[in-house]
């Protein structure tokens, strides 16, 4: 009996020592620990909620009734730890983000009557305590200060577009070990902060929770290097980093387990995760240097001030548009260095910083801007600021972006010019002129005329002498508008083509017959090449505000369209005539070159016994079959020597131009086929088309001969001319190939009277 009053004796003397030993660790914890047993009574107030609620244990211990919620929320009623003993919805509707992980709850709530009722956010921790049959005998609570946390999570929110409101703190993990090295406490979240496998915290093993967090570690042996020099300084504290392979950061803190006498019980390991922490320093390092980088390296200037107007940052590009080095530049006011005036009147523009901190917005700078840079250059730019604004509102500086548009204002203004004029002869286009008419249509303004003018021949001059000759007259009679105009009233613009237009404001048909005079006054002394420039004009005269400008427009058009008719008739063919005569002036032998070959045209012709009308019109065709060459470089006609591949090319232009040149005339309009296809030969190796045998007109077949005769038999700059019998024999050798064998056979035996 006596034996067994000594066991139970020593049995509660264990749990006293036990009981003092877990309070003095809890009483280390960093987190304020509270606990009550099943009736609600305090039974743990440790030294953290002490200090954060600012109530001794000694006042506390004890009570019930839901004392221990007063220090937090002001009045006594359940808390989280409550929960443990029932589930009550009041209970749980006063908590955020609240979790079940087990036994464990977890949530936050704000407590308004923490530190003088200045209020804190919390992150609190309930668990059950159980005794040894697992009857639920009490609750125990942590209680952690999130508010610190939020704080500077909301301040480094406001630096960084990487920041994201982080969720209120986890515990940390804990672990808890005896002298011994054995594990007394080890909570969930160390277990769940290192992925434990369960079998591992279920073994009594505690070397293999310690293998297990080790071979985590990216530093194995500085991780167990610490925890073998505090097993041997046992009343030392640590507190160091740690980087784990699954990208975790940790910081371990670590501290002996004593009694008031300083006598060791064991050691107390807190695992706090600063991951996210230094995820958030790093980026902001990572954006801090990438901000750097990015403003130096982007295409415009930036300029950044504090919220006085003075330089802080400027980087490369703003260095060169300014004049001003980053060094020189430093603290200066930002006029002093961003030297703007206005492009039209060179007066000093606005400060735009102190317009940006003042207004508290985005600023951009009027159009006509100039930066005037230290050394004097001027460069048109566009700029823009931007105050620098604070999570609080508070205006910190301001961002200015500018870049140099001079050359993209030239292309503008150069573009804009170019939507309202001709390109070719720099009058005003037909958009300026529809605009404009719009514009003029008004009664103050009548009577109002549309003149338009139309250059006579124009086709036939590209045909004749090509396009770039074409431009030349085009361009030539846009002078000739502009000097027999009245000046900047009238409005002349380039329809298109050979079409031009005159807006007349308050001038009537008397006025526009005027300005037609003064134009047509010097009309034929304007030449390009053979051709005399001539033009023909049709006008209509809007009197009253009922009449339509389109109507007026169609009748201008329709009086040019008439007096173009009787102009017109006869042109043609005297311009045909005046080529002839031209090409014969320029090179002698081309004009008795072109009468051999018609005359021996009309003796092929009457000895195939052709009618009188057609032997006149193979005699008329032989006559002008060269007038193409009116088209091609004298240099090229009169090369001594052999032409090379590109002067040959040019040479075989000549048919299709003779071609155009009388094709637009009606009376030549045959003739221009014959013209067309004199080069072609009997096999189909001919220019220009390939034509073949009969496919080629035998008025054209006809000239071929006379013409390939006479050009052997005379003088030629690239070769001594042929005997008539070498010709002949050369007639008769190319005959089914380049001749037609029938004809070439006529022209021997009855043209020139010898054997074949």
């Amino acid at each position: 009996m006596s034996n067994d009053f000594c066991k139970d004796k020593q049995a509660k003397a264990d749990l006293q020592t036990y009981e003092r030993k877990l309070s003095n660790i809890i009483e280390f914890l960093p987190d304020a620990i509270l606990a009550i047993d099943d009736k609600k009574r305090v039974i743990i107030w440790n030294k953290a909620i002490e200090k954060m609620t600012g109530i001794p244990a000694t006042e506390m211990l004890g009570k019930d009734d839901y004392a221990y919620s007063i220090p937090f929320c002001g009045e006594a009623q359940p808390q989280l730890m409550d929960l443990i003993f029932q589930n009550d919805d009041l209970i749980t509707s006063k908590y955020s983000e609240l979790t079940h992980e087990g036994d464990v709850i977890k949530a936050e709530i704000f407590c308004p009557a923490l530190y003088n009722n200045k209020g804190a956010w919390v992150y609190t921790m309930a668990i059950p305590i159980y005794d040894q049959f697992g009857n639920t005998i009490g609750a125990i609570e942590s209680i952690q200060d999130i508010s610190e946390h939020l704080l500077m999570m909301n301040d480094l929110q406001s630096q960084t577009m990487f920041l994201e409101a982080q969720a209120n703190a986890s515990l940390d993990g804990i672990l808890i070990v005896n002298m011994d090295q054995k594990r007394i406490l080890a909570n969930q979240r160390i277990f769940e902060m290192f992925n434990v496998p369960q079998h591992i915290i279920d073994d009594a093993d505690d070397t293999l929770l310690l293998r297990h967090v080790v071979s985590m570690a990216r530093d194995q042996e500085h991780f167990l290097k610490k925890v073998s020099y505090l097993y041997d300084h046992q009343n030392e504290t640590s507190l160091d980093e740690i980087e784990f392979t699954n990208e975790l950061i940790i910081e371990r803190h670590s501290a002996p387990v004593l009694d008031e006498n300083g006598k060791y019980y064991g050691r107390i390991w807190i695992f706090h995760e600063i991951t996210e922490h230094k995820r958030l320093e790093r980026a902001l390092l990572n954006e801090k240097n990438s901000l750097a980088t990015t403003l130096q390296s982007v295409g415009d200037g930036v300029i950044s001030t504090d919220n006085h107007g003075n330089i802080v940052i400027l980087n490369k590009i703003g260095e060169y548009l300014t004049g001003w080095t980053q060094e020189e530049a430093m603290g200066k006011p930002i006029e002093d260095v961003f030297n703007v005036v206005n492009g039209y009147t060179g007066e000093k523009s606005d400060n735009i910083v102190n317009k940006a901190l003042s207004m508290g917005r985005i600023i951009e700078l009027a159009n006509h801007v100039i930066l005037i840079s230290k050394d004097g250059n001027q460069r048109s730019i566009e700029d823009c600021a931007s105050p620098i604004i604070e999570e609080n509102g508070k205006i910190s500086g301001v961002v200015v972006v500018f870049r140099d548009v001079s050359e993209e204002r030239i292309r503008k203004e150069e573009l804009l010019y170019a939507s309202y004029h001709d390109f070719l002869t720099g009058l005003y286009n037909r958009r300026f002129y529809e605009e404009e008419l719009k514009r003029l249509d008004i009664k103050r303004n009548l009577p109002l005329t549309l003149l338009m003018a139309d250059i006579n021949g124009l086709k036939l001059i590209n045909d004749a002498l090509g396009y770039a000759k074409g431009d030349d007259v085009i361009k030539k009679v846009g002078r000739k508008i502009i000097e027999g105009c009245r000046g900047r009233d009238d409005v002349i613009a380039r329809l298109g083509g050979d079409e031009f237009i005159i807006i007349l404001p308050k001038t009537d048909a008397v006025g526009a017959e005027r300005i037609i005079k003064q134009i047509k006054d010097h009309e034929s002394e304007e030449k390009v090449g053979v051709f005399e420039i001539s033009i023909t004009f049709g006008q209509a005269t809007k009197n009253n505000e009922i009449e339509s400008i389109q109507d007026i427009f169609k009748q201008a058009e329709n009086n040019l369209y008439l007096h173009k008719l009787y102009q017109n008739f006869g042109t043609i063919s005297k311009t045909v005539d005046l080529v002839m005569r031209t090409l014969y002036e320029k090179n002698n032998r081309e004009m008795l070159h072109s009468k051999r070959v018609s005359e021996i045209c009309e003796a092929i012709a009457l000895q195939m016994g052709f009618e009188t009308e057609m032997v006149n019109q193979i005699r008329l065709a032989g006559l002008v079959h060269d007038i193409g060459k009116i088209g091609i470089d004298e240099k090229i006609l009169n090369k001594h020597g052999k032409l090379n591949q590109v002067e040959w090319k040019e040479i075989q232009r000549h048919p299709e131009i003779g071609y155009r040149i009388l094709n637009s005339s009606t009376e030549f309009m045959e003739l221009a086929t014959y013209v067309l296809q004199h080069q072609e030969k009997w096999d189909g190796q001919g220019y220009p088309l390939g034509l073949k045998g009969d496919n080629i007109s035998i008025q054209a077949r006809i000239i071929g001969i006379a013409d390939a005769y006479d050009a052997m038999t005379s003088y030629r700059t690239y070769g001594d001319a042929l005997s008539e019998e070498d010709a002949i024999k050369e007639i008769k050798r190319c005959s089914g190939s380049q001749f037609n064998p029938e004809i070439a056979r006529i022209f021997v035996e009855k043209v020139m009277g010898k054997v074949w």
